[in-house]
C-alpha cells in the first residue's frame, strides 16, 4: 500500500479532486507548520509556504514541523526540506517574505485557497483584501497562545468570535474597508486567555489543534464535504 492508501479508502472518488488544487499558507509557525504536513499527507500536491522568519530553539517546544537540526534555518527551507521527506510526488513553491503593503500578492493567483496563520494584525487585513478581490475562500488563525485546551478550538465566523483581542481589532479594521466579517472563516479558541506575562506564551496543543482543524476544514470544503 502507498502513502494515499489509506486516504483513498476514506475518501473514495473525492480523494481525486484534491490532487489539482492550489493551496497557499501564509505563516509556518506554531499554527502553520503542521498545516502542510497536514495537507501533504491527505493528498494536495500543490502547496505554497510564505514566511520571513528562521527556526528559533523557543520554537521547538510547539511548532511541531521543525527539530534541533533546523535551528537558524529559514522556515520555509526547513519545512520544504520535510514535506519532501513524506512524499516527493509534490510541488512546494517557498517564499521567504514579510507580508506588508510590498509584498507581490500575485503569488495568491490561480490559487484555490489561502491560509492566514501570521499574527501580524495588519499583514492579515492586507491579505484578506486581497483574497477578497481575488474572490479566494480564506480562512483564518486567530489567538491561540496563552491557552492550553486544545478541545476549545472551533472553526467559526469572524462575527461570531469572543473573547479575543487579536478578533476585536481585526473585526474593527476589516469593517472600515467595509469587508462582510461573517464571509470570514477563523481558527478560534473559546477558552480564556491565561495572562502571566507580558510576553504571549504558548505550548504544543492549542496552536497545533487549530492547525489540525484548519487542515480538515480547507480538505472538506475542497471536496464538499
Amino acid at each position: 500500500m502507498d502513502i494515499d492508501s489509506r486516504t483513498k479508502l476514506l475518501l473514495q472518488e473525492d480523494f481525486f479532486k484534491l490532487n489539482n488544487k492550489k493551496i497557499v499558507v501564509i505563516g509556518i509557525g506554531g499554527v502553520g507548520s503542521i498545516i502542510p504536513i497536514s495537507l501533504v499527507r491527505t493528498g494536495i500536491k500543490n502547496i505554497t509556504i510564505i514566511d520571513k522568519d528562521k527556526v528559533d530553539q523557543s520554537n521547538l517546544n510547539r511548532q511541531i514541523a521543525y527539530n534541533i537540526n533546523d535551528i537558524g534555518k529559514f522556515k520555509v527551507d526547513a519545512l520544504y526540506s520535510h514535506l519532501y521527506e513524506i512524499q516527493d510526488d509534490i510541488k512546494i513553491t517557498k517564499i521567504p517574505a514579510n507580508i506588508d503593503e510590498n509584498f507581490d500578492f500575485s503569488v495568491l493567483d490561480k490559487a484555490d485557497y489561502v491560509i492566514d496563520c501570521i499574527d501580524d494584525i495588519n499583514a492579515k487585513v492586507l491579505i484578506a483584501k486581497e483574497t477578497f478581490k481575488r474572490s479566494i475562500p480564506l480562512i483564518s488563525s486567530l489567538g491561540m497562545g496563552n491557552r492550553v485546551d486544545p478541545s476549545k478550538v472551533e472553526i467559526t465566523k469572524l462575527n461570531k468570535t469572543t473573547n479575543d483581542p487579536l478578533a476585536k481589532k481585526f473585526r474593527y479594521l476589516l469593517r472600515k474597508e467595509n469587508i462582510d466579517l461573517s464571509k470570514i472563516d477563523v481558527a478560534f479558541s473559546s477558552e480564556t486567555p491565561i495572562i502571566k506575562d507580558k510576553i504571549i506564551s504558548s505550548v504544543v496543543f492549542v496552536p497545533n489543534s487549530a492547525g489540525l482543524n484548519i487542515a480538515s476544514f480547507v480538505i472538506r470544503k475542497i471536496i464538499g464535504w
